[in-house]
């Protein structure tokens, strides 16, 4: 895109910011350091989720011993029901848990991820000087944007619910522009961005980053297979993020 995207149509913006997620993947894979960053978040929470297994598989046995005498037909009989009934119950839930636990536990990782792919494409990361107050203000500050995010996304998803089916596709747009402004907070936290000058660039760019959240939506839906999306989602929402601020920048006043 150049100065003046503005002027381009719905579409052809849409379609720039789906591109996104797909450019970003050469990036990371011409880069070792990136690729480290992508991969350990999942291998961390595949190593703690492994602890947690071998844990429930203790416990089966545990919780066998509590509610039956040991040495009985019957305690044997409800140990094998539990081995069987524990790890599956596990396995369900952290299929659905997989991807948020990497969200969560990658959070420090991405963005040095996100840092990383700016100095890539730019040769400098634009961040405020740190300093103990500033860096109050920032937890503070992340704290509330980003409960005012899961406000509205709860909001979409009742209201999509409800509304059902006339509000569907605005539903998703709107879930996929949420899901990109959490990827897009990397580049805006650096920038210590307020919540009106983060709402004002939603408004500006809601079509590119509808664009980029919807592959990331869809990618999110897929068990496990949406945590391994995860990193491809933040440097994209840099790079869009990089183009949409510079484009604007060379935009006349």
């Amino acid at each position: 895109m150049t100065a003046g995207h503005r002027q381009a149509s719905f579409v052809t913006r849409f379609l720039w910011g789906m591109a996104c997620p797909f450019r970003a993947v050469p990036v990371i894979l011409g880069n070792g350091r990136m690729i480290l960053l992508s991969l350990l978040p999942f291998a961390v929470c595949l190593v703690i989720y492994a602890g947690v297994f071998v844990a429930v598989l203790a416990l089966s046995d545990n919780a066998a011993d509590a509610i039956v005498q040991p040495g009985t037909p019957l305690r044997n009989i409800l140990h094998k029901a539990l081995t069987i009934t524990f790890p599956v119950l596990f396995l369900i839930v952290a299929v659905f848990t997989y991807t948020v636990a990497c969200f969560v536990v990658a959070a420090p990782l991405y963005e040095w991820l996100s840092a990383g792919t700016e100095r890539r494409l730019t040769g400098d990361v634009v961040e405020e000087p740190f300093s103990l107050l500033g860096m109050l203000g920032d937890v503070a500050r992340g704290l509330g944007h980003g409960l005012v995010v899961l406000l509205l996304e709860l909001f979409v998803l009742i209201f999509g619910l409800l509304a059902v089916p006339v509000t569907t596709v605005l539903a998703v747009l709107a879930s996929a522009v949420l899901l990109a402004l959490e990827f897009l907070d990397y580049p805006m936290e650096r920038r210590r961005m307020s919540l009106q000058l983060k709402a004002a660039f939603v408004r500006r760019h809601a079509w590119e980053l509808a664009g980029l959240g919807l592959p990331m939506l869809g990618a999110l839906a897929v068990p496990v297979i949406g945590a391994a999306c995860l990193p491809v989602g933040v440097v994209g929402a840099t790079m869009l993020f990089l183009e949409l601020t510079a484009d604007a920048s060379a935009e006349p006043g």
